[in-house]
C-alpha cells in the first residue's frame, strides 16, 4: 500500500486531560487485562515507548512501570491488572497524562485514594511535546506520526558553551494497536549564539524549517535554511539549504545525515 498523507486535528484539549484525572489523586495506567498472563505479555510493547519517553524528557518513578493487581491500589476497581506508571497529585497529573496519551493513546488515569506521602508522580519534561498535523500511513499496520519539542541550552558558569535554542523533531512510527515500533528524530529550526573564551564568537541560525512526504516512497524530507552571522572564519561555511530523509523501512525509521546544497563559503581578504 503507498503512503498517503493524512491531516488529522489534534488529538485532544489540555481542558480534555484535566477533566479526566478528576480532582483527586490519580493513578497512571498504561494497559492492563484482567488475566493476568495476558498483562504480562503487554510489556513486550514496552522497551520501544520507554526509549521515546527518556529522549522526549519523561521519566518515570523508581520500580515502574509496574504490574499490581488493581485491587491492591485504593480506589482503583478491582479484578484487574493494570500496569501503572505513577500516582499523583491532581494538579501534576494532567501535563504527565497529556505527554503520556500522545506517545500511549491508551493510557489512562483513574482517582486513587492515597495519602500524598505515598505518591510517585513521573517528572514531565521542560517543554510539552507538541503533535504535528503531518500523519503518514504507511501501511494498515503502521502510521510514521511526527511531534515538536522545544530544546534550549546555556553557556555553564565560567561562560563555555553556547546559549542555544532549537526545535526537535520526532519521527515516531505506531503500529495498529498503537505501540512504538521505532523513532528517529532531527533538528529543525535553530539559534546558536555564544562567545566562548576558548574558541571565540559563535553565531547562527536555521529557519523556515519544512516537511514533505515522497509519495509511494515511505520518506518524508525535512528542509531548513541555515546561516552564519559575520562572525564566519575565512573559508567557513556561510549559508546553506540542509536536508534530512527520514525513512520507513521494514518496521523501522531511519534518518540521513544531513545533505547540504546552495553552499555559500566566506570570503578571505
Amino acid at each position: 500500500m503507498r503512503p498517503s498523507i493524512v491531516v488529522l486535528g489534534l488529538l485532544a484539549l489540555t481542558g480534555a486531560f484535566r477533566a479526566e484525572a478528576g480532582d483527586k489523586p490519580a493513578a497512571l495506567i498504561w494497559k492492563g487485562s484482567k488475566d493476568k498472563a495476558e498483562a504480562e505479555a503487554q510489556q513486550a510493547t514496552w522497551p520501544e515507548l520507554e526509549k521515546l519517553l527518556e529522549k522526549t524528557g519523561l521519566t518515570l518513578p523508581e520500580g515502574h512501570p509496574r504490574l499490581v493487581a488493581s485491587k491492591t491500589v485504593p480506589g482503583l476497581k478491582p479484578g484487574f491488572w493494570v500496569w501503572l506508571l505513577g500516582t499523583c497529585a491532581a494538579d501534576e497529573a494532567a501535563p504527565v497524562l497529556e505527554h503520556l496519551k500522545l506517545l500511549a493513546p491508551g493510557t489512562y488515569s483513574r482517582e486513587v485514594k492515597l495519602p500524598a506521602k505515598k505518591l510517585a508522580c513521573p517528572k514531565g519534561p521542560d517543554s510539552p511535546l507538541e503533535a504535528r498535523d503531518e500523519v503518514l500511513k504507511i501501511s494498515s499496520d503502521a502510521t510514521l506520526r511526527v511531534f515538536t519539542q522545544e530544546e534550549s541550552e546555556s553557556p555553564d558558569e565560567e561562560g563555555r558553551g553556547n546559549t542555544v535554542s532549537r526545535t526537535r523533531f520526532h519521527f515516531v512510527l505506531f503500529g495498529k494497536d498503537g505501540e512504538v515500533l521505532d523513532t528517529a528524530d532531527t533538528e529543525g529550526d535553530e539559534d546558536v549564539r555564544g562567545n566562548d573564551p576558548g574558541s571565540g564568537p559563535t553565531a547562527y541560525r536555521c529557519t523556515n524549517t519544512r516537511l514533505e512526504a515522497k509519495k509511494g516512497t515511505g520518506k518524508v524530507v525535512l528542509t531548513r535554511s541555515c546561516g552564519a552571522s559575520a562572525f564566519a572564519e575565512c573559508g567557513a561555511m556561510l549559508s546553506a539549504d540542509e536536508s534530512v530523509t527520514v525513512t520507513v523501512s521494514d518496521g523501522a525509521v531511519s534518518a540521513s545525515d544531513v545533505q547540504r546544497e546552495n553552499i555559500e563559503y566566506a570570503e578571505c581578504e
